[in-house]
């Protein structure tokens, strides 16, 4: 029988909060410059970049398009991060 392992999720947060970090500071910006030009709280990035907990899509939207991204982009990045056997279901 397949299941999903929820313990692999982590590593996806893991990934998306190197991204994330990695796109802001090559833009040359502080957490709270990003926030405050696009309007959405900065406690928002910074759990995000911690990986402290699931972002919503609307969130992971909000945020790639602040960082010139289209979410799509930003998922490929995550997912290129990832070891190339990741699967979030036990085969």
């Amino acid at each position: 029988m397949q299941h999903v392992n929820f313990e692999n999720s982590g590593l996806i947060f893991e990934a998306l909060a190197k991204v994330i970090r990695t796109k802001r500071e090559a833009l040359g910006k502080s957490q709270r410059v990003l926030a405050d030009e696009f309007a959405f709280q900065r406690s928002l990035l910074s759990r995000l970049e911690n990986g402290v907990n699931e972002p919503k899509l609307v969130s992971i939207w909000t945020v790639s398009e602040a960082l010139g991204l289209r979410p799509h982009e930003l998922i490929k990045m995550v997912e290129d991060e990832l070891p190339e056997s990741f699967s979030l279901i036990d085969r």
